[in-house]
């Protein structure tokens, strides 16, 4: 059953108030975070400077498998993240801010001071 107008407005209404509460910022930290994770595996997907993919060097041939071997430590995921510092060379700019908003959590999370971190440069 297709929703009303007005049912679809207080939905968004609902929504808006959730962010700006702060209630649904574990959605959207989560949210951020599988969006790295896919940032990571398109380029995971990509041939290295070899022209051997990443996945043909570590094994991982699925996202799952990639996902596990990123939750098997907890600073993995990090880790991976922080790798593509200071120029994300090879990503898309759109999958650079994916992972600099996972590491601007993390930084948040240990309360380091903000930084700048450039995308300028994100091919």
């Amino acid at each position: 059953m297709a929703l009303t107008n007005a049912e679809r407005q207080r939905r968004y209404r609902q929504r808006l108030k959730a962010r700006a509460s702060g209630a649904a910022l574990v959605d959207q930290t989560r949210d951020a975070v599988n969006r790295a994770i896919d940032a990571l595996w398109a380029f995971h997907q990509r041939p290295g400077p070899s022209g051997v993919r990443w996945a043909d060097v570590d094994g991982c041939f699925t996202l799952e498998l990639y996902r596990a071997e990123l939750e098997r430590s907890p600073g993995n995921l990090l880790q991976a993240c922080r790798a593509f510092l200071p120029d994300f060379a090879g990503l898309s700019a759109a999958e650079a801010k994916a992972i600099t908003q996972v590491i601007e959590l993390s930084d948040a999370l240990r309360l380091a001071p903000p930084r700048l971190i450039p995308l300028a440069n994100a091919a």
